[in-house]
């Protein structure tokens, strides 16, 4: 890229703005992930637990 080049100023503009976005979209696909993971382990551990209460 031209230092002196204005579209290049530009691409590399809208190239950060793209990868700041996808970062974003991986985060919360993540948060996604481990929220939904927590999730499924809660009940299992409330039944292990309803189990040791009655014996």
């Amino acid at each position: 890229m031209d230092a002196n080049n204005p579209l290049s100023d530009r691409e590399k503009a809208l190239e950060n703005e793209y990868i700041r976005k996808k970062e974003i979209q991986m985060a919360k696909e993540r948060a996604a992930k481990q929220q939904a993971a927590s999730g499924r382990r809660s009940p299992i551990t409330q039944g292990s637990q309803d189990v040791n209460k009655d014996k």
